[in-house]
């Protein structure tokens, strides 16, 4: 009775111990999580296991770009950090498993095979910013020197020459180089005497009255020796 009792708990154990380790064999279990620290940064940690033992592939995908593509066997754990923690991040986390499709996990299919049976695990997350941004100082434009206004000179008024009559006024004659052949005979003064100052018509009057009074003479010299 004891050699039953004995083989049947030996026999309850053993099978006991296969199911234990049938179901972590049989399990996926992904896990990513994202944090954003004030003083660290932001960072995501990934967490796998319970995979096959080899040849399977993990893919994050931060803020829309492929960051880390990494083949791993029965697990496999890293923390990708150093992100901004002044900005927000979304990322997608994709298994694909090398023992069958069943297995794959990603955005759309979520379905994750842990040790406690079939559970949906988030593929996608957000990292809310936890640390306020500085704002750049704004540059101070540098003083453009100001150019003098350009002012066009007024135009100054030139003073209307009115028409003349050209019958009533006589041009102006043009002065000449050369001296005339013949100038223009002046009106003759009477030459003044050096002595006497007497004019030429005193002086022919003179004259007259001198060759008068010699014919008066000679008339008298005559009529004397006539007589």
């Amino acid at each position: 009775m004891k050699k039953l009792l004995a083989g049947g708990a030996l026999a309850a154990l053993t099978l006991g111990g296969i199911v234990a380790g049938a179901a972590p064999a049989s399990a996926h279990t992904p896990a990513v999580s994202g944090v954003c620290d004030a003083e660290a940064g932001s960072s995501i940690t990934y967490n796998l296991s319970y995979y096959a033992p080899e040849n399977n592939q993990f893919t994050l995908v931060v803020d829309g770009e492929t960051v880390v593509v990494e083949t791993f066997g029965k697990s496999l754990s890293d923390t990708l950090a150093g992100l901004d923690p002044t900005v927000e991040h979304t990322w997608e986390a994709s298994v694909v498993a090398s023992d069958g499709e069943q297995f794959n996990w990603g955005p759309g299919n979520e379905d994750a095979r842990t040790p406690n049976g079939t559970e949906k695990v988030p593929a996608t997350g957000t990292i809310e910013a936890c640390v306020e941004a500085t704002p750049e100082p704004t540059p101070t434009p540098e003083p453009t020197p100001s150019e003098p206004p350009v002012t066009e000179p007024e135009p100054s008024e030139e003073p209307t020459v009115e028409p003349t009559d050209e019958a009533s006024v006589p041009p102006a004659p043009m002065p000449s180089d050369e001296p005339s052949a013949s100038p223009s005979p002046a009106a003759e003064e009477p030459p003044v005497l050096a002595a006497t100052g007497a004019t030429v018509g005193g002086a022919i009057a003179f004259a007259a009255l001198l060759a008068a009074g010699g014919v008066a003479l000679v008339w008298a010299r005559k009529r004397m020796q006539n007589a």
